[in-house]
């Protein structure tokens, strides 16, 4: 966010593409939690979208911490923010982006799948869920080796070597530039 921290701000998670976890699963969890109630006002959309992301934003960075001893984003500087890791005006942007999925973007992007043929589309479907998991492992696996890295553990193992060769400590500062190694 370019306006309230004057960086621009990676929001990749994965080494291979510009692919959000954090976004992709909150839509997903949006859809899921907030389309039953759709019918509802924007002011509820919006304030139920607020609460759900901000908890949800604040897991995810305990949980980044927890697992790769890193976190990906830092508030400290953002006033309002709890620990860091939220801040009172990203949690109003899940309240609007919540009213935005529902009431625009979600119903044009329904549309436009539902045209796809079903037998293409669960193909391509499953195409992506498979790269998306490899993707995710890998990533995974690149952030627990800069680990190992970082405390002298050698490459001993043929993994261990490929994660070194194509995912260095550069490449990797390359890929999340706003990490900071708290562990």
């Amino acid at each position: 966010m370019k306006i309230t921290t004057g960086v621009w701000m990676s929001h990749t998670s994965l080494v291979w593409g510009q692919f959000s976890i954090i976004w992709g699963f909150a839509i997903a969890m949006a859809t899921r939690l907030l389309y039953p109630y759709r019918e509802r006002s924007d002011s509820f959309i919006f304030l139920t979208g607020t609460v759900l992301g901000a908890v949800y934003e604040y897991l995810c960075s305990v949980l980044s911490e927890m697992l790769f001893g890193t976190v990906f984003w830092d508030y400290s500087e953002i006033p309002f923010n709890l620990g860091g890791r939220i801040n009172l005006l990203y949690c109003l942007f899940w309240g609007m982006t919540a009213v935005l999925w529902l009431r625009v973007l979600y119903p044009r992007l329904s549309g436009l799948v539902e045209k796809i043929p079903m037998r293409p589309g669960k193909v391509l479907s499953w195409c992506l869920v498979v790269f998306m998991i490899c993707n995710m492992f890998v990533s995974g696996m690149a952030l627990l080796r800069s680990n190992e890295r970082l405390e002298g553990v050698e490459a001993t193992q043929s993994w261990q070597v490929w994660l070194d060769t194509y995912y260095d400590d550069d490449t990797l500062a390359k890929i999340y530039p706003n990490a900071i190694r708290v562990g």
